[in-house]
């Protein structure tokens, strides 16, 4: 597939998901912003890039780095250079962000114990940092360390366009680096379960 039909197929994505919208937080409507949340996907069914919006031959993708943040939890350390990396784009008022993270994580595990090095990190795109600082404080269980948060809309809307796709994609949104850095997969919306064993067979 060449960088043209990754483009456009990753647009026409978006175009159909955006008419997709998070359901409103229910002590208040969500907030006015330009990140909304998607439903999940459906399962892949054979190859990867049935799952991967956007992919990447090895060594083609963008190195990934991170877009201006700051913690959300600590410790926040370097990125380990030597095993997958898998970038998590959330908020607290995406309920499908918060119902999938224990799928990743569990994934997570799973992929470890079968041999495979994987490192999750959780990037939050809320605005408000003391609201998301209360919310992290109610719920150790999400988004545990490694977790930052985006300090600055348009530092993330640059960073957003190195990898090729819209910085008002709806969220989640899904990052994966091999080893060495570089992008291989980009997925937006939700985990699926049935997913994983195509995903386990093309990380290992």
């Amino acid at each position: 597939m060449d960088r043209l039909q990754v483009v456009s197929r990753f647009s026409l994505l978006l175009a159909v998901g955006g008419l997709v919208a998070c359901p409103a937080a229910e002590k208040a409507p969500a907030p006015q912003t330009r990140y909304q949340a998607v439903k999940a996907a459906p399962a892949a069914k054979g190859a990867p890039d049935q799952w991967c919006d956007l992919e990447f031959a090895a060594g083609t993708g963008a190195r990934l780095e991170l877009p201006p943040a700051t913690p959300a939890r600590k410790p926040v350390r370097p990125m380990l250079a030597q095993s997958w990396v898998w970038l998590n784009l959330w908020a607290t008022w995406c309920k499908p962000c918060l119902r999938e993270m224990p799928v990743l994580l569990g994934w997570r595990d799973r992929l470890r114990q079968e041999g495979v090095a994987l490192d999750v990190w959780f990037l939050s795109l809320d605005e408000d940092a003391a609201e998301l600082a209360t919310f992290l404080a109610a719920h150790p269980e999400v988004a545990p360390a490694p977790s930052l948060r985006v300090s600055s809309p348009d530092g993330f809307k640059k960073w957003a366009s190195t990898y090729l796709f819209d910085a008002a994609a709806q969220i989640p949104v899904h990052l994966l680096a091999a080893p060495g850095g570089r992008i291989r997969c980009i997925h937006n919306g939700s985990l699926n379960e049935a997913d994983y064993p195509t995903l386990a067979a093309w990380l290992r």
